[in-house]
């Protein structure tokens, strides 16, 4: 026996190793990204420009302290908030947030046991939104029974942030408002993201035509991967969740097996597309980003998986989808109690959400939900209709494992 442990310890030893020397190398590029740019600039100077272009949001003088989740652990979450209300060429930030929906939302648990694990929620969910005070130039809501994209709409960040921590009861720590731009930019500052494509792919409405293989995504290939809905699979928003998650996968190998977090031009190029085109917390300044980043550097990418709110499709609306309520609240325990997420139910095998929003939201129908809930038994539909999923491992081949629920014609 003691034979046999010592090639477990050997390898355990080279992985801590591999840790401590990746931590080092992304402080010390950090450090030379900010002394190297801007010639002879400051690093404060540096440091102060950057700061200049990223717009921040002060949630605490909107979110009341008293009404939030408790924080109970040193785990760190962080919602990514991708919204529809950018164009691809947007040159900065917006803050008007009107006629604006989050186009998708994941977020990211970042265990201080070298853990990740990144949950997405479905746009199309019918979920009971909070009531949201007026935010920027949106007018606020009163609580509803709607979709949860709505929440950008009605009060901008604070609200989708409030919606979020009152349906799952964990405290988000920080949030990112991506642009199309900023996601763009991103790609194009690592160089672009290695992927294999299974099939041949191509949607018109995002200009997405990509041939099957190992390839190369570059900023514009990558929106339009993460994009594509109609022409693709089922063309429902789940299968483009399922490609969103892949491409995360793909990223997150790029970044971890390469020298991303070692070269100060590259993660220079990331802090500026995230600064330009982003907006953040008021919290979640550079150099939280960057104590973020040394920490990532000490998570194999084995460790990070990706999962969705287990979800059916709604009986009274084929267009929306609602949560298995047991299944989402162990889901949401694990993160918010730091545990490793449990095998969850995925998602039914009936027709999903392909519906575009209206021109604006309307509260979803409640007493045709009841009505429709009470011909439904919950037992038979969990065990008949759904599928049991563990979520998509990082470390998975798309070209091997296929891209997941909702993007293929079978499933």
């Amino acid at each position: 026996m003691a034979a046999a442990a010592a090639p477990a310890t050997s390898g355990t030893g080279r992985r801590n190793r591999r840790r401590r020397l990746r931590r080092a190398a992304v402080w010390t590029a950090a450090s030379l990204t900010v002394l190297m740019c801007l010639g002879a600039a400051t690093a404060y100077g540096y440091y102060r420009y950057l700061r200049s272009d990223m717009v921040q949001h002060d949630i605490g003088s909107v979110l009341s302290d008293e009404e939030r989740p408790d924080k109970i652990n040193d785990a760190v979450n962080i919602l990514f908030i991708g919204s529809d209300g950018y164009e691809e060429d947007s040159p900065a930030y917006s803050q008007e947030f009107e006629g604006e929906r989050s186009d998708s939302l994941m977020l990211a648990h970042i265990s201080p046991e070298n853990r990740v694990s990144v949950v997405s929620f479905p746009r199309d969910s019918l979920v009971q939104l909070p009531q949201c005070d007026p935010y920027a130039k949106t007018e606020g809501t009163y609580g509803y029974f709607g979709m949860i994209n709505a929440a950008m709409y009605h009060g901008g960040p604070p609200c989708v942030v409030r919606t979020i921590e009152s349906l799952t009861d964990i405290r988000i720590d920080h949030f990112v408002h991506l642009s199309f731009a900023s996601f763009r930019d991103v790609v194009d500052s690592i160089g672009g993201v290695d992927i294999c494509i299974p099939e041949p792919m191509q949607d018109r409405r995002s200009k997405l035509d990509l041939d099957a293989g190992d390839q190369t995504l570059d900023g514009e290939q990558a929106l339009s991967f993460v994009r594509a809905r109609y022409d693709i699979g089922d063309g429902g928003d789940i299968g483009r969740i399922d490609r969103q998650q892949m491409f995360m996968a793909a990223l997150a190998d790029q970044v971890t097996d390469s020298d991303v977090l070692t070269s100060p031009s590259k993660l220079n190029g990331i802090l500026q597309a995230v600064a330009r085109h982003s907006a953040t917390d008021r919290e979640l300044s550079l150099d939280r980003m960057l104590s973020i980043a040394v920490t990532m550097a000490d998570v194999d990418l084995s460790d990070i998986e990706f999962h969705t709110v287990p979800w059916y499709q709604a009986p009274y609306d084929p267009n929306r989808v609602m949560w298995y309520e047991e299944e989402a609240a162990e889901l949401f325990e694990a993160i918010r109690e730091d545990r490793p997420l449990p095998a969850l139910l995925a998602a039914d095998d009936g027709p999903t959400p392909q519906e575009p929003p209206t021109a604006s939201p309307t509260p979803a129908d409640s007493s045709a939900l009841e009505e429709a809930e009470a011909d439904v038994d919950p037992d038979e539909s969990s065990q008949d209709v759904a599928r049991p999923g563990e979520g998509r491992n990082a470390t998975s081949n798309p070209c091997q494992d296929g891209l997941g629920f909702g993007t293929g014609e079978e499933h």
